[in-house]
């Protein structure tokens, strides 16, 4: 019971920190474009052009804001 108890614990703090280094590092490579306290926010708001850098159609969306 302890055991299965102290596994839960460990496991979710591990996702936890997993998530807040995505997020840090996202951050960190998308700092000029990120508007949002959640980095990975804004992103759903793609307009799917198939860029492989920072998208024109973002920038117009910052902008406008």
């Amino acid at each position: 019971m302890i055991k299965s108890l102290i596994i839960a614990i460990t496991s979710i703090t591990a996702l936890m920190m997993g998530w807040l280094i995505v997020q840090l590092l996202w951050k960190k490579t998308f700092r000029e474009y990120i508007s949002d306290e959640d980095v990975l926010a804004d992103r759903r708001s793609c307009k799917n052009c198939g860029c492989t850098e920072a998208c024109e159609n973002k920038r117009e969306l910052l902008k406008s804001e």
